[in-house]
């Protein structure tokens, strides 16, 4: 059956050919207007309720006019395009529909509104608000290479959190006496990022919260998140129990050791390490580089090349490539195994 209105194309909808159908009437009903509202601190942009702060503002108007656009036929595949005429404070908008190939332009005006206003979050962040404090507390003092590594853990969990809470922000950074204190403006992304700097640095976590005043009718608090590193990193030697071994990584309580005595890999709970006592006898930057001169049936020769002094030892249960390190306790000298 031939279209009832060209006659030359086969009927496929109502009587009618694609091309037809698509000319037969207006399938798009725009909104009444777009309104969109950018903050002028952060370039965030409001569709709607919902601030977003990985938006354009051209990717809001497009967005704002899908939301807004009725199209009334299901079967229609739809493009939306848009100008801006400055002088109307209008959207020159042209709506492309496709249908099995055939293609029809509707344009159409939409007024336009555009404001500045601050976001909530650039308006709590010019108000100090904050609602949390991660404090950073070593045992130890801590090298410039090691606080840049924990700036940095820091800086990109907070980058990762801000995609499940865009209104999170780090109001501030302080040096203290021993670490340093980052103020946040949500409690809950706060202690997600102070557990996870637990985890990675083998630290603790104490949660002290303090009432701060009424919020919305109800009390409310300020925590601070207490994380206190131990004395002891990866790298590091440390005499435990019967056994000197070196640590290679510290992870929710657990930490990897190998034996230097065996060469096997262990794990030592955070807890039984501080219960039952420990010492750290040497860093990583005190290993020495050393080279296996030659072997006997049960020593090994080797110089170690800072002094140039020649060492016998017994020969260790693993092997010893021709180059490697020791470590050095008093009058003892390990070999550091290959982890």
């Amino acid at each position: 059956m031939k279209c009832v209105v060209c006659g030359r194309k086969e009927a496929k909808i109502n009587g009618l050919c694609e091309e037809c159908f698509l000319n037969s009437r207006s399938f798009v009903r725009p909104p009444r207007n777009v309104e969109v509202v950018k903050c002028p601190r952060c370039d965030g942009v409001r569709i709607g309720n919902t601030w977003h702060y990985d938006r354009t503002l051209d990717e809001a108007i497009l967005e704002s006019l899908r939301k807004n656009s009725r199209i009334l036929d299901d079967r229609l595949d739809v493009n939306i395009k848009y100008s801006i005429i400055e002088n109307m404070n209008m959207l020159d908008v042209e709506y492309i529909l496709s249908l099995n190939g055939e293609q029809k332009v509707e344009r159409h005006g939409v007024p336009y509104i555009f404001k500045k206003q601050l976001c909530p979050r650039c308006s709590r962040f010019s108000g100090d608000y904050f609602e949390s404090i991660i404090q950073i507390r070593s045992d130890r003092e801590m090298n410039r290479d090691e606080i840049l590594d924990l700036e940095y853990f820091i800086i990109k969990n907070v980058e990762n959190e801000q995609k499940r809470n865009p209104d999170l922000y780090v109001l501030k950074k302080e040096s203290r006496d021993g670490g340093m204190d980052y103020y946040l403006s949500s409690n809950s992304s706060g202690r997600v990022i102070a557990r996870r700097v637990a985890e990675r640095y083998g630290a603790s976590v104490k949660e002290s919260p303090h009432l701060a005043g009424v919020k919305e009718g109800k009390d409310f608090y300020r925590i601070t998140f207490s994380v206190r590193l131990p004395d002891y990193r990866e790298g590091d030697f440390i005499s435990w129990r019967n056994g000197v071994f070196r640590v290679l990584a510290i992870k929710r309580g657990q930490i990897k050791v190998i034996n230097l005595r065996t060469g096997e890999i262990e794990s030592i709970t955070q807890k039984d390490l501080k219960d039952q006592g420990y010492r750290i006898f040497a860093r990583s930057e005190d290993m020495v580089k050393a080279v296996k001169l030659y072997e006997e049936k049960d020593y090994m020769h080797f110089m170690e090349t800072r002094y140039y002094k020649v060492y016998a030892v017994k020969k260790p249960s693993f092997n010893v490539r021709k180059e490697f390190y020791i470590v050095i306790d008093g009058d003892d000298i390990y070999i550091v195994p290959d982890a």
